[in-house]
């Protein structure tokens, strides 16, 4: 909303600024026209020019003012429905792009801040859909995403690119508290349950995450992460890994241990 904010600011300033120059101008033409009447005639004709040009600009601006607010408050809403998923409610891949870029752009001039990219991907989803029904995997993709939601902060970037694979962007200090945060999100994700008695199942989800000091193409830096989603998926799955990924030479990404980053697939 602060945006709108501004704008409506910039827009009320720019009403008052020509409510003043229309009265000066009434005032000096009022002042040009009764001039011959004598001051007494002409100092009255100017009190009451300048009263009335003020006194009709009030309920134009408060107008104005409502009128405003109200098209930006229904911009808003519109370009909120277009950045965000239908289902699951956090960003889709439009609006997590664009929150991803601002937080690249933090990193510029900065050597004390950096970002990490996870990568979360619901485990035997496809089984779920299959054993319970495609409602209640939409249930498992919404307790999901609320889950990512309520334990990231308003300032990162959660979104879903699609099926049952979420993504967050997320400013920190160093990889240690991106781990920390990758692992608080797998364990509370596992608590979770959709369906009831014998037909429910738990939830777990594999993290794959890389963290940067420096301003990386989104598709390089997704390349890294989820090469480390498929590692985790072959560990076994219901598990984080995260390595810390810099560009090198022709700019190819390489993990924490200089080993080219690789883009393997599993069925997930």
């Amino acid at each position: 909303m602060q945006p709108s904010t501004d704008r409506l600011k910039t827009v009320c300033g720019e009403f008052a600024l020509l409510a003043v120059v229309v009265t000066l101008a009434t005032a000096a033409l009022a002042l040009w026209f009764f001039k011959p009447y004598g001051e007494a005639v002409m100092m009255t004709a100017v009190g009451f020019t300048v009263s009335v040009a003020a006194a009709g600009a009030l309920p134009y601006f408060a107008y104005l003012t409502f009128r405003v607010s109200s098209l930006y408050a229904d911009n808003d809403g519109l370009m909120r429905a277009a950045m965000t998923d239908r289902l699951t409610g956090v960003l889709n891949r439009q609006g997590f792009d664009r929150r991803f870029r601002l937080h690249l752009r933090s990193l510029l001039g900065q050597t004390d801040r950096g970002l990490m990219l996870l990568i979360v991907d619901a485990d035997h989803f496809k089984k779920i859909n299959d054993r319970l029904g495609h409602p209640v995997g939409d249930i498992a993709l919404k307790k999901i995403a609320g889950t990512l939601k309520k334990l990231t902060r308003e300032s990162d970037a959660v979104g879903r690119l699609g099926g049952e694979e979420f993504v967050i962007s997320l400013p920190c200090g160093n990889a240690e508290q991106g781990e920390m945060v990758a692992e608080r999100l797998r364990a509370a994700i596992n608590r979770l349950y959709v369906g009831s008695g014998t037909k429910g199942s738990q939830l777990s989800v594999s993290i794959g995450g890389v963290f940067m000091r420096s301003p990386q193409p989104f598709a390089r830096v997704y390349e890294a992460a989820d090469a480390n989603l498929y590692r985790a998926k072959e560990g076994g799955r219901n598990r984080c890994t995260i390595t810390a990924i810099t560009a090198q030479g022709n700019g190819r990404l390489r993990g924490a241990d200089g080993s080219p980053a690789a883009t393997p697939s599993l069925a997930r």
